[in-house]
């Protein structure tokens, strides 16, 4: 199995964001008065109604704009997941048989207009306590509803009958340890029939996991060298397909990227702490990709792979990631229980908003994507050329634009105001490599691209 060595350089965090929306707070107040839960550990979008995965049940808001919540179930219980698809599932957290010591999980489905148990885990075994596993459902060849529920310590359990009965794949030895034990996400996609997961196979090195029987088999491939590997994400840009496996490397976090299928991964440019935990990664074919991180914010792509550009001598996927907007603060300071910590938990989009939930502190925030420069088609578009002599950088742009030159280490080496339309930048004394190039137009407005020096 190939392994490609992990290459953490920040590149560009840029500091002109400042323009972009503010995340604001979603009203949590319950319909007769009275607020929802502040601690939601997960967010599900469906039929435009937002539910709530909270500490205290399910809640809906019909409208997804909040003020309106409603009660949906399981109130008294601590709701760690929801899947929505043809089924409606619901995860809560309860004390472990076998251990009172640990948690475990039991699933629940909902059948007309009430939340009844499944057959998963019957005995209440603590080995079915991950509370960060994601499970998947999808529809198999015969119209039946499939579910595929990862377990951190009992591996992957599948039932294709809505949770009636449960098979457990079989785990395997494989180079760095045993694969298919502690699953932490399964996720399906739509467009495609293939289910993928994340397999933290032993302490440092983590393996891409997936079944293209509707979780029947499962095939495995390491990706890298780091500590937890707890989101997927597969979408297209210009028809290719490409692959996001995100983590955690101790304090910092990652993500890595395959345009192959998943044979080959490469490393980006998310380092450092506040990319520390990138526990989910969404977004749309041929737009922006967006990381949750938990202690810190939201992030969003800006070469966005048509860009992005590759060092495959390096190991290295060169995206850069700026905040998606401002307003979200993250306390620092651990709260009782020991151990327990405020952290961003769960990230859904709609065609307008992103919703952002989380522990411990403020509930829901959403963002605006329609006033940010987020969505802006012009990004990602910025036309410019070298000249045959090397000696300089020819922009199309706005007169007024501020016009930035970046090293691929995102150091700064040059900035200047564009006086015409067709702006010239003097790059003859820049060494030969790539440079990233970003734009902001009097307006606020932001382009980007990359540019090679021979």
């Amino acid at each position: 199995m190939k392994k490609i060595t992990l290459l953490l350089v920040l590149l560009v965090i840029s500091t002109v964001f400042t323009f972009a929306a503010a995340w604001q707070k979603l009203d949590l107040t319950k319909v007769g008065g009275g607020t929802i839960n502040l601690n939601i550990n997960r967010l599900e979008l469906s039929e435009g109604k937002l539910y709530a995965a909270t500490f205290d049940g399910i809640w809906v808001s019909p409208s997804a704009n909040g003020g309106d919540w409603e009660a949906f179930g399981l109130q008294g219980q601590n709701v760690a997941h929801l899947s929505f698809g043809v089924l409606k599932l619901a995860n809560i957290i309860i004390t472990a048989a076998d251990d009172a010591t640990k948690k475990a999980n039991k699933l629940y489905k909902y059948v007309g207009n009430s939340w009844v148990v499944t057959n998963l885990n019957p005995t209440t075994s603590w080995t079915f306590g991950g509370v960060n596993t994601s499970m998947a459902q999808i529809q198999d060849g015969s119209n039946n509803t499939v579910i595929i529920y990862p377990t951190w310590g009992g591996g992957i359990w599948r039932s294709a009958d809505g949770g009636d009965t449960w098979t457990n794949y079989a785990q395997e030895d494989v180079d760095d340890g045993k694969a298919y034990k502690n699953v932490l996400s399964v996720r399906s996609f739509p467009g495609t029939t293939t289910l993928y997961g994340t397999d933290k196979v032993s302490g440092t090195m983590q393996y891409m996991i997936w079944s293209t029987d509707y979780g029947v088999t499962w095939n495995n491939r390491a990706v890298g060298n780091f500590f937890n590997p707890y989101s997927f994400f597969v979408r297209k840009v210009n028809n290719v397909e490409y692959m996001y496996f995100g983590g955690q490397n101790g304090n910092a976090g990652v993500v890595w990227c395959s345009m192959d299928g998943g044979v080959s991964f490469l490393g980006s440019s998310t380092a450092g702490v506040e990319y520390w935990e990138v526990r989910k990664i969404i977004g749309d074919d041929n737009g922006k990709i967006y990381t949750l991180n938990t202690i810190h914010n939201i992030y969003v792509s800006q070469l966005n792979n048509a860009t992005a550009g590759w060092d495959l001598e390096q190991g290295l996927y060169m995206e850069t990631f700026a905040p998606a907007g401002t307003g979200i603060t993250i306390p620092t300071t651990r709260v009782a229980p020991a151990g327990t910590y405020y952290y961003l938990s769960d990230l859904v989009k709609s065609a307008t908003r992103l919703y952002v939930s989380a522990i411990m502190t403020d509930g829901i925030y959403y963002l605006d994507l329609t006033a940010t420069t987020v969505n802006n088609p012009k990004e990602n578009q910025l036309s410019m050329y070298v000249n045959a002599a090397q000696t300089e950088l020819i922009v199309n742009t706005d007169a007024g634009s501020n016009i930035q030159v970046y090293s691929i280490t995102g150091k700064l080496l040059q900035s200047e105001m564009a006086t015409s339309a067709k702006a010239t930048v003097n790059i003859k004394n820049l060494k030969a490599s790539l440079y990233i190039v970003k734009v902001i137009s009097a307006v606020g407005q932001l382009s980007t691209n990359r540019f090679v020096k021979k």
